[in-house]
């Protein structure tokens, strides 16, 4: 660099808006004026000495830049999107917790209440709660007088095999007889309360009997048997000697089957059992004398049990059964207890073969 002097021109004193020169350095030629570019939308001023970044940016960038944002242009759309994207993720999240996959582990309640007659639906959740890894525990809660023989065998078949997997408690409500009380041996501890209605162990069979009111009416029935025993138990004629002793082993089968399930979930002698199947009924405190039933308590009692069992806190809910079907049977079976599908099936004009008080 040459030894030139620079100078400052105090006489015209530094600018902002370019109305005289800022500096001037002796020797140098001036430096051309620039002149300011317009930026869209904004008030012309006068600029001088530098040039905006923002004056290159072109018009139709600030267009977008400058358009109202989506939810402004069009308020419903986009709330109503958000009101739906709340909605989908709660139902998503009561659909899990519902089914025991958020939230750790469960405990699941099974209930067999009214009469035992249909057992598929039943039968159904317990295959559910089988399957379910969340569920580490499961309340049998029975509160009914037991019903057909094979349909009470299938719940004591699915529920034994249940807790084979996961323990079983069950609670003992009002009334656990017969069938009833069939199903909770499948348990792996039985509780029932003082008052408790249980035993009744036994079978007994219902012929309907309509011959007298056919009779009245002048309406009557004849049938033709290839055997001897094809219409035995007829609702139009009573049984005769041979046909009576022929249900009469039939029904010591099935009692035999009955005991042997008491004699298997009570972990008692055959012979001890047998003397249990007079089909008497045993209050919950008998019942404990007699090894039917292994302690006295409510739901609260077995569910604390439970919950010691398999570690899951007793606060939390229980993963239960929906709710399904018409809502006059429900109604009718919650208020009442008359349940229409027992009823269908007792009005049957056949023989019924029975576990039930």
């Amino acid at each position: 660099m040459s030894n030139q002097d620079f100078s400052l021109n105090t006489e015209a004193p530094l600018s902002m808006s370019g109305q005289g020169e800022a500096i001037n350095m002796a020797g140098m030629p001036p430096v051309a004026e620039t002149q300011p570019m317009a930026v869209p939308g904004a008030a012309s001023s006068p600029v001088s000495g530098c040039t905006c970044p923002l004056a290159q940016v072109p018009a139709n960038v600030w267009k977008d830049i400058l358009r109202r944002p989506f939810r402004k242009r069009h308020p419903i759309i986009f709330w109503g999107l958000i009101l739906l994207l709340a909605v989908g993720i709660g139902l998503f999240g009561a659909a899990l917790g519902g089914n025991g996959l958020v939230g750790g582990q469960r405990m699941a309640l099974v209930s067999v209440s009214g009469p035992i007659m249909d057992a598929e639906p039943t039968l159904e959740w317990i295959r559910k709660v089988e399957r379910d890894p969340s569920v580490a525990g499961v309340l049998l809660r029975v509160d009914s007088p037991g019903g057909g023989a094979a349909a009470s065998q299938e719940l004591y078949n699915a529920l034994a095999a249940l807790a084979q997997k996961k323990p079983v408690a069950v609670s003992m409500g009002s009334l656990a007889a017969s069938g009833g009380l069939m199903v909770s041996m499948a348990g792996t501890r039985v509780f029932a309360n003082a008052s408790t209605v249980t035993g009744s162990i036994g079978v007994r069979m219902d012929i309907p009997q309509l011959q007298g009111l056919m009779g009245k009416i002048g309406v009557g029935q004849e049938t033709i048997t290839t055997a001897p025993f094809k219409d035995a138990g007829s609702y139009m004629r009573p049984l005769n000697p041979d046909q009576r002793e022929y249900f009469k082993k039939v029904l010591d089968d099935m009692h035999q089957q009955f005991v042997d399930i008491v004699a298997q979930g009570r972990h008692m002698e055959h012979a001890r059992a047998a003397a249990l199947a007079s089909g008497k009924i045993f209050t919950g405190r008998e019942a404990v004398q007699l090894g039917l039933v292994d302690e006295l308590g409510g739901q609260e009692t077995a569910l604390a049990w439970l919950s010691a069992q398999c570690g899951v806190p007793v606060e939390r809910k229980l993963l239960s059964r929906p709710k399904e079907g018409n809502w006059l049977p429900r109604g009718l079976k919650t208020l009442l207890g008359i349940d229409l599908s027992a009823l269908g099936s007792l009005a049957a004009n056949e023989p019924v073969f029975l576990y039930q008080f």
